[in-house]
């Protein structure tokens, strides 16, 4: 028969192990209770751990994206808002137009007019400059270049009157396409401000000389072999339309409407030579009263007013690309300039306020894009939000504590230290010296 010598030690050793053992699992199972979660270290489940720490990535990207629409959304409100002062602008200024039209003002009118136009571009410009909150500019398209972070300038001797500058868009035209997740935080300013179209957007009006004055002007049908109407930039035989009025001898004297093709960049009248157009007989004083009479030729339709006389003259040519300050630049200089007659100062005003109008249209336009923008984050929000609540819950399925498994393990561990403790206890009375003793 096999016998085992057992120590005292031993069995003091060993209880004493399974009693810190027991602590170390009281006390993780404290921290877990108190922390609420299953996980609280990769050691404790790693598949778990590492599924949660993905999980955490994506929910912190989500978080990401969501303060970057918000950003993006605060950015488009306030331009949407400056789009909309910008328009009360405008609305001013045609309303001082019309008032700058009136003939009866007279020449200390017109300028205090002019003085407060002044005003009303300056306020568009630096309207047009607006920063966020972040010093960005709000109309800045893809970026700017200048160093000032303005994206219009004033710039003088770009071809302006002495005394009046341009204003040049100094930036990359052009709009960050929305996302699934993201909106874009600028809108294009040269889009909106700078290319608008003068005249009516297809016939410009050069006024020249005389007191004809051009009520409309428009294109019936396209000219065969000619490309006058609309403007394009590519086309080599493009040009323009001068017409003129001149006397033919009597008895009884005659006035006639001469009309002249050029094509573009050239001195030569174009072949084949068109056609005078004859007004009628001339009065006492040699003129001719116009009283909305519409002419045609080419294809296209003119519609003339006013006292015609030898001399008088006028061009059509096709609508030129032109920034919206330019146009109100022409009617504050048209109110401003001593020479000009009531006619050239009614023609020149009535083709800045077609300008202005289709300049507003397009402010419209731009500001009914960053409305749908608008509309497009509340959806991007409540699907990041969604996401957000989807990935919470999936990270609270892998870490989060059931409390009441928690509870009853934590109690259940409490009750086997203490009888652990008891045990160790009662053990260590079991000694000889106290028989001795």
């Amino acid at each position: 028969m096999t016998q085992f010598r057992i120590a005292t030690a031993n069995s003091f050793d060993a209880t004493i192990n399974r009693i810190n053992q027991r602590t170390v699992e009281l006390v993780n199972s404290q921290e877990k209770l108190s922390a609420g979660k299953r996980v609280l270290r990769a050691s404790d489940d790693p598949v778990a751990a590492t599924l949660a720490e993905r999980e955490s990535n994506r929910l912190m990207r989500t978080e990401a994206d969501l303060r970057a629409l918000e950003r993006s959304r605060s950015s488009l409100q306030q331009a949407e808002s400056t789009l909309g002062q910008m328009g009360d602008v405008l609305t001013r200024f045609k309303e001082l137009l019309v008032q700058g039209g009136n003939a009866s003002l007279s020449a200390s009118d017109r300028r205090s007019v002019a003085l407060e136009m002044r005003g009303l571009r300056d306020q568009l410009l630096n309207l047009a400059n607006t920063q966020d909150t972040e010093g960005n500019a709000l109309f800045g398209g893809l970026g700017t270049t200048s160093s000032s972070g303005r994206p219009f300038a004033e710039i003088f001797g770009l071809g302006a009157p002495p005394g009046n500058a341009q204003v040049a868009f100094q930036g990359l035209a052009g709009q960050t396409a929305p996302t699934e997740i993201g909106l874009p935080n600028r809108v294009d300013g040269d889009f909106a401000l700078m290319r608008n179209l003068s005249g009516d957007g297809v016939v410009s009006i050069e006024f020249n000389t005389g007191n004809v004055l051009v009520t409309d002007a428009s294109v019936t049908e396209t000219p065969q072999n000619l490309n006058v109407f609309p403007f394009d930039a590519t086309a080599s035989t493009q040009g323009r339309y001068e017409l003129s009025v001149s006397s033919v001898a009597g008895p009884p004297e005659t006035l006639q409407l001469s009309v002249v093709r050029f094509n573009r960049d050239s001195a030569t009248p174009a072949l084949p030579p068109i056609p005078a157009i004859v007004l009628g007989p001339a009065g006492p004083d040699g003129t001719i009263n116009l009283s909305n009479q519409t002419f045609t030729f080419e294809g296209v339709q003119v519609t003339l007013s006013g006292q015609a006389a030898a001399g008088a003259s006028f061009t059509l040519q096709p609508s030129q690309p032109v920034n919206l300050f330019t146009s109100l630049q022409r009617a504050i200089t048209a109110l401003e300039d001593p020479n000009l007659n009531s006619t050239g100062r009614t023609q020149a005003l009535g083709q800045v306020h077609q300008e202005m109008q289709s300049g507003q249209d397009r402010l419209l336009l731009v500001r009914g894009r960053l409305g749908e923008l608008l509309r497009r984050a509340e959806s991007i929000e409540g699907l990041l939000q969604d996401r957000s609540v989807a990935g919470q819950r999936e990270l609270s399925s892998l870490t989060d504590l059931d409390m009441v498994k928690g509870i009853s393990e934590f109690q259940t561990q409490q009750l086997g230290l203490q009888a652990a403790l008891q045990s160790y206890a009662q053990v260590q009375r079991l000694s000889l010296f106290q028989f001795i003793a």
